[in-house]
């Protein structure tokens, strides 16, 4: 598919975190921005959250302001927005993490004011990835102009037919990430007993792979891959398992819907936001919420394809031609103030 190349009015300048810092954030605004003609991109120089980090990164992006155009501050360095006052500027939030799993005190205030208040009073615009980051966000201050733009699909993934069903090699669940928040623990006691494999994406602790061994759980486990690889870990499973306890949006669903995969995932926002109808939603805290899940998906084919059919709608909400376009709507109506 040729991408559509959208012609921005005026330049427009995009300050991204160190990719030190994790490259998701980085991902799918790319998917998104490389559709745009007229844009300067900058990485900043520092990822680790000192001082002189903060001061070297704010005097980066002050140095190379564009004091005519528009400034777009993507995500994790919402206080860049410190040093473009005075500029037209855009602020994406991804999530609140920073500051919901920091515990109080000085880290804490910090994160608060430099990472949410400030920011959140001096940008021109602010964008957030879902309605519940969004109401995250809105603790913080009293505009209410925020408005919620969503993270756009890939266009490099395809639909995938489901493979044939092998009783040799069982079920094959795929589950993306293994971080606190992934719930990777849970899941694997869910599984545990069933005939299956879980293909793991992401480096695995040493907690984690003590519950495996007493859990007797079959697994493959795979990091540092390529969008191309990960590709094709989802179209080599059987279904997806996303039962996160905290996400900023769900990136995973809706590339387990565009490839025609079933997913089950939490009951929790933005999840539920996010998977409308295309997933079998369960609880995430519950293990037997989760194990009843997975089997009920294993042997109620007619659910299965059902949530196939339900994903690949599902997807169409989140055409990058379609947010990239919502974008351009967006720095359109900040020149035309």
């Amino acid at each position: 598919m040729m991408q559509q190349v959208i012609h921005l009015k005026t330049k427009v300048t995009f300050f991204h975190r160190n990719l030190k810092a994790g490259y998701s954030i980085n991902k799918v605004t790319q998917t998104i921005i490389s559709h745009f003609d007229n844009k300067v991109e900058f990485y900043i120089p520092h990822y680790r959250v000192t001082l002189g980090n903060l001061l070297s990164n704010l005097f980066f992006v002050y140095k190379h302001r564009d004091i005519n155009g528009i400034n777009h501050v993507t995500g994790g360095i919402h206080y860049g927005i410190l040093a473009l006052i005075g500029c037209k500027s855009v602020l994406t939030i991804h999530d609140t993490d920073l500051y919901d799993n920091t515990p109080s005190g000085v880290k804490r205030f910090l994160f608060c004011w430099f990472w949410f208040k400030l920011p959140l009073r001096f940008a021109t615009r602010v964008i957030c990835i879902s309605s519940q980051t969004k109401r995250n966000v809105e603790r913080f201050t009293k505009r209410k102009d925020i408005i919620t733009i969503y993270n756009a699909l890939d266009l490099s993934l395809k639909e995938y037919p489901l493979r044939v069903f092998d009783e040799k090699t069982g079920w094959r669940i795929l589950v993306i990430g293994t971080s606190y928040n992934k719930n990777v623990e849970r899941t694997i006691k869910a599984v545990s007993g069933i005939d299956c494999t879980l293909i793991i994406i992401g480096k695995l602790n040493p907690m984690q792979l003590e519950i495996l061994l007493n859990e007797h759980v079959r697994y493959i486990n795979k990091y540092d891959l390529s969008d191309e690889e990960i590709y094709q870990e989802y179209c080599k499973c059987d279904m997806v398992s996303f039962c996160s306890l905290y996400e900023g949006f769900g990136m995973p669903i809706i590339e387990a819907n565009r490839v025609g995969r079933p997913v089950i995932s939490s009951n929790i926002e933005p999840l539920v936001e996010v998977a409308a109808n295309a997933a079998l939603l369960i609880d995430p805290y519950n293990i037997e919420a989760i194990r009843k899940g997975i089997l009920r998906l294993m042997n109620d084919e007619v659910l299965r394809n059902e949530l196939v059919r339900n994903g690949k709608l599902n997807a169409k909400r989140f055409s990058v031609d379609k947010i990239a376009n919502e974008y351009r709507q967006l720095y359109d109506s900040i020149i035309s103030e």
